[in-house]
């Protein structure tokens, strides 16, 4: 792991760092962090690695305790669920507004994430995930209501980070990309009721593939 420059840096890159060991799995759920081989591994003091896990605890992806000290917080179904619950309030939102204002260089920008998106084998669950919040992220990110934006993302990060290793079945994928370009075709036409029902469609069939999962891992 490399050093930082600054304390700025170094802060927003280790925690940036430990999240996505915790994607990765590299760090499990119900793991123990012992600070003082986390800040060997990233090169940095043990202070920051404190701060970081401070954060990670209010984020809800670490448990601090005074007899085991930091541990991963596994993923559960609740939590996935609420993140949803959220998603499909917020996303229809940006969808609709999206589509009313789209412009063609907009959707141009979608498109080539979404070519990345079809060279990614669904074995790649990490880089497919990053590429899927990237092409959703292309909507948001131009919304005049930049608190909502953020929220969605860090709602999102969540998402992948809980769900890191929850399996995307091929049929999933394949109904994943199929939903991408219906969005795609109504941005270009900018139909808002068609890119609104799609979204909806989107967010309901991947809760139902995540829900199925982890009730699989918990039996």
């Amino acid at each position: 792991m490399q050093a930082f420059d600054s304390p700025a840096d170094e802060d927003a890159s280790l925690y940036e760092s430990v999240l996505d060991d915790i994607s990765s799995g590299y760090l499990a759920g119900g793991q123990r962090l012992k600070v003082a081989e986390l800040a060997k591994r990233y090169g940095v003091s043990t202070s920051p690695v404190r701060e970081v896990l401070r954060r990670m605890q209010g984020e809800g992806y670490v448990d601090i305790s005074p007899n085991r000290g930091a541990t991963v917080r596994p993923a559960d179904a609740n939590t996935i669920q609420n993140i949803f619950e959220v998603l499909q309030l917020l996303e229809p939102y940006f969808v609709a507004w999206f589509a009313d204002f789209a412009r063609p260089e907009m959707v141009d920008e979608m498109e080539k994430i979404q070519l990345e998106i079809a060279k990614t084998p669904n074995s790649d669950l990490q880089r497919f995930r990053t590429l899927d919040a990237e092409f959703h992220w292309a909507i948001c990110k131009r919304h005049y209501n930049q608190l909502a934006a953020e929220t969605w993302k860090n709602l999102r990060r969540a998402l992948n980070v809980h769900g890191a290793k929850l399996r995307i079945s091929p049929a999933r994928y394949e109904t994943i990309m199929k939903e991408h370009d219906g969005l795609l075709a109504a941005f270009r036409r900018n139909d808002v009721e068609q890119a609104t029902e799609v979204i909806r469609k989107h967010l309901e069939g991947s809760f139902t593939q995540m829900s199925q999962h982890m009730r699989l891992i918990a039996d």
